[in-house]
């Protein structure tokens, strides 16, 4: 009986009621808060929209621009530029080379999930800037974004280090272009 007196004494509410009664009057002045809040308080920002990548084409899809893509995304990681890159053959292999496996691989260059894809009409309207190796510029006329060829470069089939050094230099050069052009952009 005394405990049934104290907790009417207490206006009926024991310890565990206690508990309940003030997590509940928590959730409830939670709720009104965001309830009456600003628009936008509380809520979860949209991500920016993704940037248009860099297009890198070559015939095959798994040398040239298979190396320049991954050249740019390791460099674009490392001087904090968030543009994305892929790579496009106009005649694509169905798998990469073993002997560019095995350069890559020497260069800590991980494919991941990647595979050989041909280019499309897509690709084109999409990009923000295409690259191309040693293709005619017809096979990337359908863009209206800027277009580098960058052919003649040494053959990385014949000599891995010399082709990639090349690619690498003009990616390495492109990145901080890309970068300097963001940093002047920035409010």
């Amino acid at each position: 009986m005394n405990r049934a007196r104290d907790r009417a004494g207490s206006g009926g509410v024991g310890r565990r009621g206690a508990r309940g009664l003030i997590a509940r009057a928590r959730r409830a002045a939670l709720w009104l808060a965001l309830a009456f809040a600003p628009v936008g308080v509380g809520a979860q920002r949209a991500a920016p929209a993704p940037l248009p990548p860099v297009l890198f084409v070559c015939e095959h899809g798994t040398v040239r621009s298979l190396l320049a893509k991954l050249l740019f995304d390791e460099y674009a990681a490392a001087v904090g530029l968030a543009r994305p890159a892929i790579a496009r053959g106009t005649q694509p292999d169905s798998a990469v080379p073993p002997w560019m496996l095995a350069g890559l691989a020497g260069d800590r260059l991980a494919l991941g999930h990647w595979h050989p894809q041909p280019l499309t009409a897509r690709d084109l309207s999409g990009a923000a800037l295409v690259v191309s190796f040693d293709v005619p510029s017809s096979a990337t006329a359908g863009t209206t974004a800027p277009r580098a060829q960058w052919d003649s470069l040494p053959s990385v089939s014949r000599d891995y280090a010399a082709g990639r050094d090349a690619i690498k230099a003009r990616v390495h050069r492109l990145v901080d272009s890309l970068k300097q052009a963001e940093r002047r952009r920035a409010p």
